[in-house]
């Protein structure tokens, strides 16, 4: 009965569901960590593929022999981006509204700035050099009272992560103990300024783990993640916004 239950369900599963059976650029990928999501037909014997990597949804392609993979735009004789379809048309849209719902009401979070101004959450690392950056170039705004951040911190980056974001956690002045880490950031180290919490509590823990969660359901497993409002609806943005000013100016004013 074991024998024929199993049968069943591997008959079931698409070939590419068994490691063995992908091509074996795929099988190199699941073995750094990959994930192999689904796979769909493209023109010219070639193979599409929905892949999950460091969090993050993409499309790669097979050839017909599968021994080679590559990335990007797939465009037919019309100049068509195919790539783009197939990703609209196989890989989730993260929801925003859903993640905001939940950073509302998260209590680990480092709240700053006027509740009054708009509102931006960021999902950072204390190790995250682009995360200090970010943080600095939003100091005028902050002090100014024209922007409300809380910062959601996750601690995947370095070994020292956890320590130190369990320590911003755990202060009595979180929006201080985060200033200590940014002010005092060594970029030569790659390392935040604060010293490590050790060890971290289990309910800070599991706020860490909550946010490194959410920040891989955003469709992004990079520091820093910004998300906001704008024109009525909550938006992200990935790693360091190419126009700060512009994107603050466009956010919602009713936080």
């Amino acid at each position: 009965m074991r024998l024929l239950a199993r049968l069943l369900v591997c008959l079931a599963l698409p070939a590419w569901a068994l490691a063995a059976d992908l091509p074996p650029p795929l099988q190199n990928l699941t073995q750094q960590g990959g994930k192999v999501v689904r796979s769909f037909p493209v023109p010219d014997g070639l193979t599409g593929w929905v892949v999950e990597l460091q969090g993050r949804g993409m499309i790669l392609y097979t050839t017909a022999g599968g021994d080679y993979a590559f990335t990007g735009p797939l465009l037919d004789k019309d100049g068509n981006n195919l790539t783009s379809r197939y990703a609209d048309q196989y890989i989730p849209v993260p929801d925003a509204a859903k993640l905001a719902q939940a950073l509302a009401a998260d209590t680990s979070l480092v709240d700053e700035g006027s509740p009054r101004a708009p509102l931006v959450y960021v999902y950072a690392d204390p190790n995250c050099s682009y995360c200090n950056k970010l943080w600095t170039e939003l100091r005028p705004y902050v002090v100014g009272g024209k922007l409300h951040v809380r910062w959601a911190l996750v601690d995947f980056l370095k070994r020292t992560s956890k320590g130190r974001a369990g320590a911003i956690l755990a202060a009595d002045n979180r929006a201080a103990a985060l200033t200590q880490d940014e002010q005092r950031f060594d970029h030569g180290q790659e390392e935040g300024g604060i010293s490590e919490l050790r060890p971290v509590p289990l309910e800070l823990d599991a706020a860490l783990k909550l946010h490194d969660q959410e920040l891989q359901e955003s469709g992004n497993m990079g520091t820093p993640t910004l998300l906001f409002r704008r024109g009525g609806s909550w938006n992200f943005n990935y790693g360091l916004p190419q126009d700060l000013p512009k994107l603050l100016a466009s956010l919602d004013a009713d936080p």
